[in-house]
């Protein structure tokens, strides 16, 4: 079973994961025709959602909402949010508006492939394998240390603007950004069959091709016409 696992709640000198406080983002651009899309297509019953007003920023923390890209329902990241994305999100202290459609891609990729072959989900694993990093923009991405991960085909520009604002069950995601200590974004030890699988992912030509490909055989069924 995948367990919520530890947070990444050191004490002691640390860097802010969400470097959107630093940025002066742009307001909200999102048509209600492409709203009510992403309503129909990715909101499921159980979840409220509504469209940003033009004076609102993806990095505007509201109380129990948090506020998608709808290029993040492209990459892979559907609701109810699956134990092991919620896992990452909280391990990392990052809200999921933080992180970059590539990477949400490389995230729900991951576990869907470890789900298809049956493997537990390690995050230890997953952070040996990619690296938290923060961007000049403002946004944050997991970077690929030794497995051999390709670009994703994702190229919007345009994702910090297209955003809509989600109210639901989360599990334990972030509603706000947390401090990490530098120990939090190191690698970590491993050991057994977690050396085992890393040495897998390590050797093998990683492609987010092949996530891809995953992601698109587990994607759930479009919610109609939504809430």
């Amino acid at each position: 079973m995948v367990g919520d696992g530890g947070s990444g709640d050191a004490d002691g000198r640390g860097k802010c994961a969400w470097a959107f406080f630093e940025h002066d983002f742009p307001p909200a651009v999102i048509t209600a025709a492409e709203f009510l899309e992403a309503l129909g297509r990715f909101i499921p019953p159980g979840f409220e959602a509504r469209r940003p007003e033009a004076s609102e920023r993806i990095n505007d923390l509201s109380g129990d909402e948090l506020a998608l890209p709808t290029a993040h329902f492209e990459a892979g990241l559907w609701l109810p949010l699956w134990l092991e994305i919620r896992q990452i999100f909280k391990y990392f202290g990052v809200v999921p508006g933080q992180m970059t459609p590539n990477s949400v891609t490389v995230a729900v990729g991951f576990a869907c492939y470890l789900r298809e072959e049956r493997i537990e989900f390690s995050l230890a694993v997953f952070r040996k394998l990619f690296s938290f990093r923060t961007n000049k923009d403002g946004t944050a991405c997991f970077a690929s240390s030794q497995a051999k991960v390709r670009e994703t085909v994702n190229k919007s520009h345009n994702w910090l603007k297209k955003f809509i604002f989600v109210k639901g069950d989360f599990g334990n995601v972030r509603f706000s950004p947390v401090q990490l200590s530098e120990a939090s974004y190191r690698p970590p030890s491993l050991g057994g069959h977690e050396a085992a699988l890393y040495g897998f992912f390590a050797r093998k030509n990683f492609e987010v091709a092949y996530l891809r490909r995953n992601l698109d055989d587990l994607a759930p069924v479009p919610h109609g016409e939504g809430k």
